[in-house]
């Protein structure tokens, strides 16, 4: 946890300075957002760490303008604690997301012990999002999201990776037959973005963007805390890049100004969980399924890159070294790649 303690040292030398919140000529307007993970990416020249554990997600965004759903924005700000955040805009989205687990051994028909069961996780998604400013006027986003879906074969993760081999002329797993039984799903999520940086000139160059968070349901219950360093030109007035498990802080205005058309950086960071239940590894919640006992506490190291052109184009990679998640964990930690392909719609 020592990349924690750097990062929340360099946070509060950050919050010494003073935050900008968003400027005037800046509109926060629709986006369409394509997600997905994999441990390829960030094994491709490992085919041994290939389809373990984690290994695929997808996800697709879609996050509304702050002139749509109104109404449906202005009876969530009033039912929602504001918690200190004096806000500007509101916005929602809708997401729709496929995970899925294989164990290491993906040729044994029967049931492999001690190591990842098959899992899959088929969902469907409403965020809401509200951005403004806290103390000292940092820069803050509340994300909630609630997450509504199906574990087992309704999920159709042996489908669809069992086909994608077939395209690819990869072995085919045989062990779908072990998953984990059907179970509706719900996630309850929440978490809170900050953006700090000493003044307007070097926010342009340099920020830092920390984050506390919540999942509570029967596929996950975890709190967790973290953040990114971020270097780069014309930094996007965001709150950076989230994986496909986190809240999704995909929030950026679109600013009027000229000479903003291009924006590129790069990001190094890290989140700490403690974990109460994780389905995946729990197994189900009322039936007989196969299981592994769990880490309480898993780290993750992230670094990646991000480039906006003509500010309706957001494409960003993120990496993810993570810590082991169950005990004698076959192979030790795990890694994998997040691509992000952002279509932001004109103002």
């Amino acid at each position: 946890m020592s990349i924690q303690r750097l990062f929340l040292q360099a946070i509060a030398i950050t919050a010494l300075g003073t935050a900008v919140a968003r400027g005037a000529d800046e509109v926060q307007t629709a986006s369409l957002l394509f997600t997905t993970e994999n441990d390829l990416y960030a094994n491709m020249f490992n085919y041994k760490n290939h389809d373990r554990h984690y290994t695929q997600g997808l996800k697709i965004m879609y996050l509304a303008s702050e002139r749509d759903f109104t109404r449906t924005c202005s009876n969530l700000n009033i039912c929602l604690p504001k918690l200190g955040i004096d806000q500007e805009t509101c916005n929602i989205g809708f997401a729709f997301g496929q995970n899925m687990y294989t164990p290491i051994d993906k040729a044994s028909y029967a049931p492999v012990l001690n190591d990842q069961p098959y899992a899959g996780w088929l969902y469907g998604s409403f965020i809401f999002q509200r951005r403004g400013i806290t103390l000292k006027d940092i820069p803050t986003l509340d994300s909630y999201e609630i997450d509504l879906g199906v574990v087992g074969p309704a999920s159709i993760a042996n489908v669809t990776q069992s086909q994608w081999h077939r395209w690819i002329h990869s072995d085919i797993p045989n062990g779908w037959e072990n998953q984990l039984k059907n179970e509706p799903g719900i996630v309850l999520k929440y978490a809170r973005y900050w953006r700090l940086t000493p003044n307007e000139d070097v926010g342009r160059f340099f920020d830092i963007v920390p984050h506390l968070g919540a999942d509570l349901g029967n596929i996950r219950i975890d709190a967790n805390i973290g953040g990114v360093l971020r270097l780069g030109y014309n930094l996007p007035q965001d709150f950076g890049i989230t994986t496909i498990e986190g809240t999704a802080p995909y929030n950026a205005p679109v600013s009027k100004e000229k000479g903003r058309w291009f924006s590129c950086h790069v990001f190094v960071g890290g989140e700490g969980r403690a974990i109460a239940r994780d389905i995946f590894l729990d197994g189900n919640s009322f039936a007989d399924s196969l299981s592994v006992n769990k880490k309480p506490f898993v780290g993750d190291f992230i670094w990646g890159a991000g480039i906006l052109l003509f500010q309706f184009l957001d494409v960003s990679f993120t990496g993810v070294i993570r810590s082991d998640r169950f005990e004698r964990q076959p192979g030790g930690g795990d890694a994998f790649g997040c691509l992000t392909i952002k279509g932001i719609f004109p103002i």
